[in-house]
């Protein structure tokens, strides 16, 4: 089966991510010089409904496959496997077609009344059609991540970039000279031909691969009847889950330009500072989250199968040392964002200056990342429910920062906003855990020993920056050796103060 340790998975995901994310930098740096910081304020109004449609169809089933997968698989009833996939595709394809047939009927008050710029009708239009589409990869990543065999999600993301960038480089001339919206519309049709290429991958290797579940043997056999109720129970919660808080994610985004207009911009310069934010600033913050993300994937069937075995003990010690690599991974990039906003905003956006957003973005750190690790985990051990309620609490939170806080201090009261409610939803998410599973609080490795080195790295940041200066390297350059030297300086710092373990590392990533 080629199954690897969740972290040698997470491992995998992470290169690609890693791939993907640069990627996807050379994608908004080039897309954000052709249509400036406005357009990517109008490309930012249509994320929130692609990512309300997309995640909502998509997130419960992947998640559902791959628990199943792999209880199905550490059970060894591999005639399931298939018979899994099968069902999810069957369920989120009729989902995706009724959703089309909404969205269509619907299209003009979403663009109109909710969206209000007519501009983005466009884009929502070329949406629809892809729907179904692009949720069918969502069945057949689940079942990959099931079996722990991740390379064929990596490369198929891989391929999902360069489809977009090709595309959107090819055509953009043509589209920018028919208008500012017909540019936006060609960034929304590189991001769905993008994800269909994403389905093409998968499907072509999972139709190529033969594996050993494909045994005759009819150990555990389980009528198609009953995967799909056990799929929809599943995916349901998760589901409704991700639609609670995509719809509320939707409001928070397009409340923003509006709370900066009754603050006393105009139209265009609130665009502006919000494309700024969403589309140049935030991206450079959840970079380092490829790590995070891939962790929270690969333990919900990791904790999944620890739990169909009843091994309490690899389920809390997987935890705990995710929970750990989230917050080392926060506050050495706190520092970095602290210490080189302006360099690394001026490296990236030389027209658009984003230093200071990236300042103040740089404090959700450790909380946007541990928040995504610990939403793998609650995932993973089924309290998706309780992970929903304290969402819609952190969400409630940020809308009310929105609402109360832009008009009178502009995108400052929003960042305030997040690094109150993920630190809530974070408290409150560990809480449960603790509760569940009786994992100990390491306070003194988690928090006590990060902290710590992430004072050193900015006690220190600034003259590691000016040691590379006296090489007379070009700006960008000496950035970047900068941040990499600094980074650098935090991993021994990490196996100095024993916060990380070399044999610990290699266990979990599966050398012996």
């Amino acid at each position: 089966m080629g199954k690897k340790s969740f972290v040698g998975s997470a491992i995998i995901l992470m290169i690609a991510g890693f791939i993907v994310k640069i990627l996807g930098f050379v994608y908004r740096i080039y897309l954000s010089n052709l249509i400036g910081a406005e357009g990517m304020g109008l490309f930012q109004l249509i994320s929130p409904i692609y990512s309300l449609i997309i995640l909502t169809l998509t997130s419960g089933i992947s998640i559902a496959v791959s628990k199943m997968v792999a209880e199905e698989l550490a059970q060894n009833h591999l005639i399931n496997l298939r018979r899994i996939t099968a069902c999810a595709l069957f369920i989120i394809m009729v989902s995706g077609i009724v959703v089309s047939v909404f969205m269509f009927i619907f299209i003009d008050p979403i663009v109109n009344v909710i969206l209000k710029d007519s501009r983005t009708y466009y884009s929502m239009l070329l949406l629809i059609p892809c729907i179904p589409v692009v949720a069918a990869a969502s069945a057949l990543k689940g079942y990959f991540y099931g079996i722990q065999n991740v390379v064929p999600t990596a490369f198929s993301q891989i391929v999902e970039q360069l489809v977009r960038i090709t595309l959107v480089i090819t055509m953009a001339n043509y589209f920018l000279n028919i208008g500012l919206e017909y540019a936006c519309t060609l960034a929304t049709l590189g991001m769905a031909i993008g994800e269909i290429s994403n389905l093409g991958v998968l499907a072509i290797v999972y139709k190529l691969k033969k594996n050993k579940e494909h045994s005759t043997s009819k150990k555990g056999f389980m009528r198609k009847r009953y995967i799909v109720k056990d799929l929809v129970k599943m995916s349901i919660p998760i589901s409704f889950n991700r639609l609670i808080t995509s719809i509320m994610a939707a409001v928070e985004m397009i409340l923003i330009p509006r709370m900066l207009l009754a603050g006393g911009l105009n139209y265009q310069s609130s665009m502006e500072e919000f494309g700024k934010l969403m589309g140049m600033a935030m991206p450079l913050v959840y970079f380092p989250s490829l790590v995070t993300s891939s962790l929270a994937t690969t333990l919900v069937p990791a904790i999944s199968e620890a739990m169909s075995r009843k091994s309490y003990k690899t389920v809390n010690h997987r935890m705990s040392m995710s929970i750990q690599l989230s917050v080392i991974l926060g506050f050495i990039f706190t520092a970095i964002f602290m210490i080189f906003p302006n360099e690394i905003g001026d490296m990236l956006y030389r027209r658009d200056h984003i230093g200071e957003i990236l300042y103040f973005l740089s404090f959700t750190s450790v909380f946007v990342y541990l928040q995504q690790t610990l939403l793998g985990i609650m995932n993973g051990l089924g309290k998706q429910g309780v992970s929903l309620r304290n969402s819609v609490v952190g969400y409630i939170i940020r809308i009310a920062f929105v609402i109360y806080l832009i008009p009178v201090y502009g995108i400052k009261g929003y960042i305030i906003g997040m690094i109150v409610s993920s630190a809530i939803v974070c408290s409150l998410n560990i809480g449960t855990v603790v509760k569940t599973t009786g994992m100990v609080l390491d306070i003194r490795n988690w928090l006590m020993k990060p902290a710590i080195i992430g004072a050193v790295m900015l006690a220190i940041g600034r003259y590691v920056f000016y040691f590379f200066t006296i090489f007379k390297l070009n700006s960008v350059l000496t950035t970047l050796l900068a941040v990499f030297g600094n980074v650098f300086i935090a991993f021994i710092l990490l196996f100095v103060f024993g916060v990380l373990d070399k044999r610990e590392i290699m266990k979990l990533i599966g050398i012996k």
